[in-house]
């Protein structure tokens, strides 16, 4: 996301409050992207969906089966997206737009035809009960969505941002606008409005990427043919994804936190409804990060590589060296203020927040459990940032690990303790996560030169 950070800053260097004001507006609404800013959607329609006196049930069936799509199509992606950012990224900085494309095309054919592989089956087991109609629209979005993940890392290097935004609008208030006026034919008009907004969504990040990178439209293998040993990113994107999703997994399909909603899909109204309004409020965190992990960091980082290319004193090469750490740590620190205020807030007023929504105080603790543990989660995503652009693919893949391990192993005791730890054991996971990640980090900033220098392999 460099790329659109650094055209926001433009924005922040009018030195006026409505400056400072629309530049974070803008990035914490493309850092959040299309999976925060389709949950806004989703929500949305079911507001007015109810508001409308639609009926009640196929709303919650809709909800409960997107977040499914959403989960299961970032999953599925999460094979192939680390390992294709790291291939686009390696064609920028030799500046061969000329290829970005048809590599593109290539990745999208392949996502397309795993995502058929994966939902046509699942289809076939576990929704045989359900309708025909119903069945479709549901591998339809989910083959929609892993697209759009893909598209997502192309997008988020583009500089028009305003565009970027205008894409977004449009297919969540098709979603909204489109499943209002088909609220009268239930779950399946509410799916049909999703899918055409994703469509949609699909269409506008393509035409956005084309215009930013002109080039052949001829399908490109290039990426398969590469012969880096990158492919420790693959395990890395499934096992990060995997551990985001594994407490909420666990929670549906824990009898006594969940119930059925349609077909197999479970839901667990007593933690889907925190941690989801917990994510909805690390959108100031996101921004911050943008604008200073993707920015700031890039910044110094291209300085400090620079000056090693091109063949600095040593005294140069150290100051470069620190003006990078600092501006990793103020990243952190940054990130750290905001979501800390996020954090108190939420705790002081948790109760009220609830009872403005209409939920039970019996939701306030996990609430408050998840907000802290969603703010680690930004934390966690700002460390993995740093070392992935240090290239240490090994650290990364440790450090997902423990994440992914810590939240099955302490969700499970918290679910085997009860209801006062709900939400307690992503939090904890995360906290122990984020303690290694800085220590490590701390350790590898201080061999920085060494890594650079004397070693061949940095994974």
């Amino acid at each position: 996301m460099a790329g659109i950070g650094f055209e926001l800053r433009k924005i922040l260097r009018n030195d006026s409050y409505f400056g400072l004001l629309q530049g974070y507006t803008y990035a914490g609404l493309i850092a959040s992207g299309p999976w925060i800013l389709s949950i806004v959607g989703v929500l949305l329609l079911g507001i007015f969906s109810l508001v409308m006196k639609s009926g009640h049930l196929p709303v919650i069936q809709f909800q409960v089966s997107v977040t499914y799509l959403i989960a299961f199509s970032l999953i599925v992606t999460g094979l192939g997206q680390l390992i294709f950012t790291r291939f686009i990224a390696d064609i920028l900085f030799a500046r061969r737009q000329a290829m970005v494309i048809g590599v593109l095309l290539a990745m999208l054919a392949l996502t397309t035809l795993v995502a058929t592989l994966f939902a046509l089956p699942v289809g076939i087991l576990f929704f045989r009960n359900e309708s025909e109609s119903y069945v479709i629209l549901m591998e339809a979005g989910f083959v929609e969505l892993c697209n759009i993940w893909i598209l997502t890392i192309m997008a988020s290097s583009i500089k028009n941002y305003k565009g970027l935004l205008v894409s977004y609008f449009i297919a969540y208030a098709g979603v909204v606008v489109i499943g209002v006026l088909l609220r009268h034919y239930g779950l399946d008009g509410y799916l049909l409005a999703f899918d055409i907004g994703q469509a949609l969504l699909l269409l506008s990040l393509g035409a956005l990427v084309v215009l930013q990178y002109p080039g052949s439209a001829d399908l490109s293998l290039a990426l398969f043919h590469n012969r880096k040993p990158f492919w420790l990113l693959i395990p890395i994107g499934l096992i990060f994804n995997l551990g985001i999703w594994a407490d909420k997994i666990m929670f549906w399909f824990y009898p006594d936190t969940s119930g059925p909603v349609i077909g197999p899909l479970r839901a667990s109204p007593v933690y889907d409804v925190p941690i989801f309004l917990s994510y909805l409020l690390i959108v100031p965190g996101l921004a911050v990060f943008l604008l200073r992990l993707e920015t700031d960091f890039v910044e110094a980082y291209d300085n400090f590589y620079s000056a090693i290319r091109g063949g600095a004193v040593y005294a140069e090469i150290t100051l470069a060296k620190n003006a990078m750490i600092e501006a990793a740590q103020r990243g952190f620190l940054d990130i750290s203020k905001v979501q800390g205020v996020i954090i108190l807030l939420s705790i002081a007023f948790g109760a009220q927040i609830m009872a403005t929504l209409g939920y039970s105080q019996n939701y306030v603790r996990i609430f408050q459990f998840d907000i802290v543990g969603v703010s680690l989660q930004l934390l966690l995503m700002s460390i993995l940032n740093v070392y992935f652009y240090l290239d240490r693919r090994g650290r990364i893949f440790y450090l997902v690990s423990i994440f992914l391990i810590g939240n099955i192993l302490f969700t499970g005791l918290t679910l085997w303790i009860g209801p006062f730890l709900y939400g307690a054991g992503f939090m904890f996971s995360l906290l122990i996560t984020d303690i290694t990640g800085l220590g490590l980090l701390n350790y590898d900033f201080a061999e920085l030169e060494y890594e650079t220098f004397m070693k061949n392999d940095y994974s």
